[in-house]
């Protein structure tokens, strides 16, 4: 896709049949879709003259796949639970998870690296989201469902592909008893929180709690199964790969992992870090800032045209399915000079963005590169933007920085291994293999 974008420009036909499909990289096309000009788009693709959403075999109708008046209404129920006070109240318990995980490392020991963010950020999501341990059992269940299902969902825009689940093979039947497994845990615990009053600060209990402003009315048991599903893919699977990118990336930047290694010890002095130590840790921010960059979470998007619409000088008909990849724009050099280097102060000077305003989304550190030109808005994002910009922006980059600064206060990690980490592009971006590291505590 790179390549493409290299070779043809910021808008290339990328297929016309069964999907009339384009590779989208200018960030003025990024805004109009996400932001101005964003009830000309909607979720999904047109595939074979069908709408299709690839997710939402797994996730159902939530946030993440809904649209319309559902959406809207969905969000403005959930918008409350992501307050700033509230990410705070769960600062402490990001500090401890992550902790207790990096706790039971010894020094010289081989990890796969991203298993072990993955185990982690699963134990983070399932103590906020459900209140339960990691030894749960609905915490195996998910792990299950998780993995049987995340490699499928690729292919889950595909013609046919809801027959191809109905069919008696093991591949669609170990998927099938898997969601309905997971069905089965979470309707339960919302039946349980319901009998109890559901007075809890995890997610769940806020889910069952929370009443439409104009209406009074709350949420449905099915609702409320979609958007935890929603929440625990979010605040799981893309927080992991987050975190596993950005140990990796200092494994190959001595300097940068010491600039870390210096601020850490000079703020925290060996503590463990708060949610108030945040504003101080900047060049940590800036790392997991740029780790983003080089490798997006979520690394493409896609909408669809509901309207004929010029998109970068051509008039593009009704149907058309506009893809937009963080990968490509993050990478491009006229935004970020040597776009493949790994370079955290990019992100320590404030810059203004081309259209005005701060070249940053809330919650996110500055965007900055002193001898960089200034920036449009939308050559980062990895959490979307506009009405639809990631819900949980704010509590994914609290998480990060916090477990980033709390294992890297006593880790460093190498390579255990001479072969490449190879991207693996499924619904996020993960290292192909896992990531072989070697641990070594510091003095």
């Amino acid at each position: 896709m790179t390549e493409l974008r290299q070779r043809y420009g910021p808008v290339v036909r990328l297929a016309s049949w069964p999907v009339s499909a384009f590779l989208v990289s200018d960030p003025d096309v990024v805004a109009d879709a996400l932001v101005s000009g964003h009830r000309a788009y909607a979720k999904g693709a047109v595939v074979r003259g069908t709408v299709t959403q690839p997710l939402t075999y797994l996730l159902g109708d939530g946030l993440l796949t809904s649209a319309g008046d559902v959406h809207r209404r969905q969000r403005r129920l959930i918008q409350p639970l992501f307050h700033k006070h509230r990410i705070a109240e769960y600062g402490e318990q990001f500090v401890a998870l992550t902790d207790a995980t990096a706790a039971a490392w010894r020094d010289g020991e081989q990890l796969d690296l991203h298993a072990r963010m993955t185990e982690m950020t699963l134990a983070i999501v399932a103590r906020t989201l459900f209140d339960v341990p990691l030894d749960d059992h609905v915490v195996e269940v998910v792990r299950a469902a998780v993995a049987r299902n995340m490699p499928a969902a690729r292919t889950a825009a595909l013609p046919g592909f809801e027959r191809f689940e109905q069919l008696p093979l093991r591949g669609p039947r170990r998927r099938r008893d898997s969601r309905d497994a997971l069905d089965h845990a979470v309707y339960a615990m919302i039946a349980a929180r319901r009998a109890a009053g559901a007075t809890g600060s995890d997610l769940l209990s806020l889910l069952l709690d929370a009443r439409d402003a104009d209406s009074g009315e709350r949420m449905t048991d099915t609702q409320i199964r979609d958007e935890a599903m929603t929440l625990l893919l979010a605040g799981h699977e893309t927080t992991a790969n987050a975190l596993a990118w950005t140990f990796h990336l200092l494994a190959d930047a001595p300097e940068a992992a010491a600039r870390l290694h210096t601020e850490l010890d000079t703020v925290l002095d060996g503590r463990l870090p708060t949610v108030e130590d945040l504003p101080r840790l900047a060049y940590t921010n800036a790392v997991f800032s740029e780790s983003m960059r080089l490798y997006p979470p979520v690394w493409a998007m896609a909408r669809r045209l509901v309207e004929d619409r010029e998109v970068a000088g051509y008039l593009l008909p009704t149907g058309s399915t506009l893809v937009f990849s963080q990968w490509v724009m993050h990478r491009d050099g006229r935004w970020w000079p040597e776009p493949t280097r790994f370079d955290p102060t990019r992100w320590l000077e404030p810059t203004t963005g081309k259209h005005g305003g701060p070249d940053r989304q809330a919650g996110e550190t500055p965007a900055a590169c002193p001898h960089a030109p200034a920036r449009p808005r939308f050559a980062y994002f990895p959490f979307g933007g506009g009405p639809r910009q990631c819900i949980g922006n704010t509590f994914a980059i609290t998480e990060g920085v916090l477990a980033l600064a709390t294992i890297a206060r006593r880790w460093s990690f190498i390579a255990a291994s001479e072969t490449p980490v190879v991207p693996e592009p499924l619904v996020t971006l993960r290292p192909r293999g896992g990531l072989p590291m070697l641990a070594h505590l510091r003095g």
